[in-house]
C-alpha cells in the first residue's frame, strides 16, 4: 500500500478547531484563485509584539494546517523579526528541510510536492500583507 497523501502531523493540524480574533488590530485575507484556498489572519499587537492570533481557513488540508501551525507560533514574536521568519518559512517550505524553530517543522516530516506548496504558504502570504498594513497605518511595526 502506498504511502498516505497527507502526514499525521498535518491531517493533526488541519483538524484543529481555529477562530477569528474578537478585535484585532489587522487583518488580511488571502486567496488561492487556482484551487479556492482562503486563508484570513487577524493579529493584535502591542508595543511591537504579537499578543494574539488568529483566523480561519477554507482549503485543502496543506493550507488549513500552515494556518494552524502559524498561529501556534506568532504570539509573542517581535513584529521586527516576522520578516526574516516569513523569507525561512519560505525556503523551509521549497527544499523540504524541518528546522526545530520552525512554525512549520511539524508539517515538513516529508517534501510538499511544489504544486501544493502555495498551499502551505497561503497564512505566512497573509502575514506579509498584515505586516505591510501595520507599516502603513501604524506605529506598531516600526517599533
Amino acid at each position: 500500500m502506498g504511502e498516505a497523501l497527507y502526514s499525521d502531523a498535518i491531517v493533526a493540524l488541519a483538524a484543529r478547531k481555529l477562530s477569528r480574533l474578537p478585535e484585532p488590530d489587522v487583518s488580511a485575507v488571502r486567496n488561492n484563485p487556482l484551487c479556492g484556498d482562503r486563508v484570513t489572519l487577524d493579529l493584535t499587537v502591542a508595543e511591537g509584539i504579537v499578543t494574539a492570533a488568529g483566523g480561519d481557513a477554507r482549503g485543502c488540508a496543506l493550507c488549513c494546517a500552515g494556518l494552524a501551525a502559524l498561529l501556534d507560533d506568532l504570539p509573542g514574536r517581535k513584529l521586527a523579526d516576522l520578516p526574516a521568519q516569513i523569507e525561512t518559512a519560505r525556503r523551509l517550505v521549497a527544499s523540504g528541510v524541518s528546522e526545530p524553530e520552525s512554525a512549520f517543522a511539524a508539517m515538513l516530516d516529508r517534501p510538499i510536492p511544489r504544486p501544493r506548496q502555495k498551499c502551505v504558504l497561503l497564512p505566512v502570504e497573509a502575514l506579509k500583507e498584515a505586516l505591510s498594513s501595520l507599516s502603513t497605518n501604524t506605529q506598531e511595526y516600526r517599533a
